[in-house]
């Protein structure tokens, strides 16, 4: 809770917050667990009660990212941080729904289990008084859509894996209606553009020469899991985004699979050239992501793109909206092309940030004037070497506006 705003004439300062003892932590962790946020779900309970359990035995200290997901989540002492995410994105969802706990009416007056940002350590504290009491219960704000906390359902993955789409925003829960979305749209969208066929080669033609006339491609979509890792459904941004890329490689005479990205095995991956399409969703990406100049992140509820060139700059950030709070006003999207020294294939990953940036890229990979715009200003050479472009794109009215590249890389 904040704390109480002082008159703007006092010079007084507020006095020490009470401390508050072990055995009420306890009691408020129970209620915590007990209300419908946590009950359903057994990952996010566990590390907020080992950290919990940690502090009141004086080992806060302990509480690092590493540790936490030996003790909690059972990975190996050496394991990749970077790799696999799981402590961030599962204290990121617990601060999300600490925050609706406390929103939630009836719970003003018990003690505060706050998880603060950038930190695995929690804090307690007891609830402060309001000034005036309140002349009605205030509900809790209803979560954006796609909600990253849905209240009485079974637990979703950090809202990063379900991105809003400025359409109807309800996910594709059945990768068979993905697969016939796509087939329909690319039919139309492939008889389309062979009936303009071009005079020169065009940027886009050369972006997208690499990863033809090799077998079919290989067109991998991520998937939201819940907390047990099951998947339950494909974000629509996503599937908007496989549908334009399909429209593209159709019109070339290109043969291509659809295949989900929980399925997708790394011998499915040597087979020939393939296609990502989402960011935090998909763990070929990240993982691809991760060895490249331009890499993904996340902290917290911020989401970024960085450039190890300048590692401490958020300019290619958004911070992840939540219940109640404002929208998204921008998105960022990091679009890789490049032969995976693990695979030895070529291979194109389309991502955002959120579901905007998304969309956004696979506009840009889909509509030649973006790319003829790029093509003008990239490196020499770009059209045969490994690729990077990091894209922006405005947010207005829930709806993505024309993706414009803030830079690029190619080697």
């Amino acid at each position: 809770m904040p704390a109480m705003q002082r008159s703007e004439a006092s010079v007084v300062s507020s006095p020490p917050e009470p401390a508050v003892d072990n055995a009420s932590v306890r009691e408020q962790l129970d209620r915590i667990l007990s209300s419908p946020l946590f009950r359903n779900s057994k990952r996010y309970p566990s590390l907020l009660r080992y950290v919990v359990e940690q502090a009141l035995d004086g080992h806060g200290s302990d509480l690092k990212e590493r540790t936490l997901g030996i003790e909690v989540f059972g990975r190996s002492p050496d394991y990749d941080t970077n790799v696999d995410p799981v402590v961030r994105i599962s204290a990121a969802e617990i601060r999300k729904r600490i925050a609706q706990y406390y929103h939630e009416a009836g719970h003003e007056s018990e003690v505060r289990i706050d998880l603060p940002l950038g930190s695995y350590v929690p804090e307690f504290r007891l609830a402060v008084e309001r000034l005036a009491p309140e002349k009605t219960a205030v509900p809790a704000v209803p979560t954006l859509m796609p909600a990253p906390v849905p209240a009485a359902v079974p637990e979703a993955q950090p809202a990063v894996l379900a991105a809003p789409s400025p359409v109807p925003p309800a996910a594709v829960t059945d990768l068979r209606k993905v697969i016939g979305f796509v087939l329909l749209s690319a039919i139309l969208t492939g008889g389309l553009v062979w009936l303009k066929p071009w005079v020169r080669p065009t940027a886009l033609d050369e972006f997208w020469a690499p990863m033809l006339n090799r077998g079919a491609i290989l067109l991998c979509i991520g998937r939201n899991h819940d907390s047990e890792g099951r998947p339950h459904g494909v974000a629509l941004t996503d599937a908007i985004t496989l549908a334009r890329l399909t429209g593209v490689l159709s019109a070339k005479g290109q043969s291509w699979t659809i295949r989900a990205e929980d399925q997708a095995t790394f011998g499915d991956l040597r087979q020939g050239p393939a296609v990502l399409i989402g960011a935090f969703n998909d763990s070929w990406n990240l993982r691809l992501a991760n060895s490249m100049r331009f890499t993904l992140h996340q902290s917290g509820p911020v989401d970024w793109i960085e450039d190890p060139q300048n590692p401490a700059s958020r300019a290619w950030s958004i911070t992840v909206p939540q219940p109640g709070g404002p929208r998204l006003s921008k998105d960022f999207a990091l679009i890789t092309r490049v032969i995976d020294p693990n695979t030895d294939r070529i291979m194109v990953a389309v991502g955002g940030l959120w579901g905007y940036g998304t969309l956004a890229a696979g506009e840009f990979l889909s509509d030649p004037k973006y790319m003829e715009a790029f093509g003008r200003q990239a490196q020499p050479g770009w059209q045969k070497k490994n690729l990077q472009i990091v894209l922006s794109t405005e947010v207005i009215m829930a709806n993505s506006g024309p993706p414009r590249v803030v830079a690029s890389y190619s080697w």
